[in-house]
């Protein structure tokens, strides 16, 4: 009968607690929103990098903007790199970039996504004295260029557009980005190599 009692005990702890796991998920607001990334963004340490919206989500009345986040922080777990906060985009979806520059800490980068155009940046950020501190100046990017299952011919991954780069040494990238050419009736994707910010 004591094993009965106990065993009953038990189930109902254990459902009780499935349950207000459960609840406290469901009411995760920023879940659909948040993105998480992992790497040794300070050099030594494994850390894990997050974003989520800090600002109310626009009005619906907005055809263009309604219902979206435009601010956003970006933050480790373990403050091992002081908060980034990021304007301006709809959404921040991370690119694992590794060590780019070979600096030996691990870099990320988005692409920013705009309501109203089909131009995108692309930006990517290394940790510098506990700083995010942009690799590169914003680089265009053609959203008819981007294909995030790699699927299509003539068009890239976000894992395609920045490379660590062999060609001139160490604290240099190479880049895809988008450009105009021939008066305006070829979109093009251009390969070329970058000096990181930092050592300009």
């Amino acid at each position: 009968m004591k094993k009965l009692i106990y065993f009953t005990l038990l189930l109902f702890t254990v459902a009780c607690g499935s349950k207000s796991q459960q609840h406290t998920q469901a009411d995760d607001s920023l879940a659909q929103y948040r993105d998480t990334l992992i790497g040794r963004f300070n050099g030594i340490d494994i850390d894990t990098l997050i974003c989520e919206p800090i600002d109310s989500l626009s009005p619906m009345t907005d055809e263009w903007f309604g219902g979206k986040h435009f601010q956003w922080r970006v933050y480790t777990t373990n403050g091992t790199v002081k908060d980034l906060i990021i304007g301006n985009t709809e959404r921040i979806d991370f690119i694992k970039e590794g060590d780019l520059d070979g600096n030996d800490t691990e870099e990320w980068g988005y692409v920013s996504q705009y309501p109203t155009s089909q131009w995108e940046n692309y930006h990517s950020f290394t940790a510098i004295n506990k700083e995010w501190k942009p690799l590169i100046d914003p680089t265009p990017i053609w959203e008819s260029h981007i294909d995030i299952t790699g699927a299509t011919e003539g068009t890239i991954t976000y894992d395609d557009i920045a490379k660590p780069s062999h060609k001139k040494g160490y604290g240099y990238v190479d880049i895809k980005f988008s450009d105009i050419r021939n008066n305006g009736e070829d979109f093009l994707l251009i390969d070329t190599v970058f000096q990181v910010t930092f050592y300009k």
